[in-house]
């Protein structure tokens, strides 16, 4: 099966294996009988590990973190402001919608359904990129495939 994922309003077809941001890796997704998933863990600003994912399983949360919803095709965690810190949902059988917010080197880069969001304001959105089951890279230019 083929599977593609939707991040900020770019589509990244051909079954993309990890998404990275300045030489680190947000998230991995891969696909199973039930469907893609992804595996990633997300730290707060300070380094400490907030929520653990493994195969949309959620892992660990951190308790000052509200879970909405905890299925297997739908999570969703904000924090005490109601703003989303991680969404993974699984629109069919081939395509997963990934949000949510992610430290890297102590820069947070905001993934939307609308766009993707840099620290410095700039923000990117509808890309098409083939992964040809490779990784690929966000970057202020653009999404790029690793390959």
């Amino acid at each position: 099966m083929t599977y593609k994922l939707l991040i900020g309003n770019n589509f990244i077809l051909g079954n993309p294996k990890k998404v990275n941001f300045k030489d680190s890796q947000i998230f991995s997704m891969n696909e199973d009988k039930q469907g893609p998933y992804i595996n990633t863990e997300l730290f707060d600003i300070n380094g400490t590990k907030i929520i653990e994912i493994i195969k949309n399983n959620v892992i660990f949360c951190n308790r000052e973190l509200n879970q909405k919803f905890m299925k297997r095709d739908h999570i969703l965690i904000v924090d005490k402001n109601g703003e989303i810190i991680l969404e993974s949902r699984v629109v069919d059988k081939d395509t997963i919608i990934v949000s949510g917010r992610f430290v890297i080197e102590e820069e947070l880069l905001t993934i939307t359904q609308n766009y993707i969001s840099f620290a410095n304001g700039k923000r990117i959105m509808h890309s098409k990129v083939k992964a040809n089951n490779d990784s690929i890279s966000i970057t202020e230019n653009g999404i790029k495939s690793n390959i």
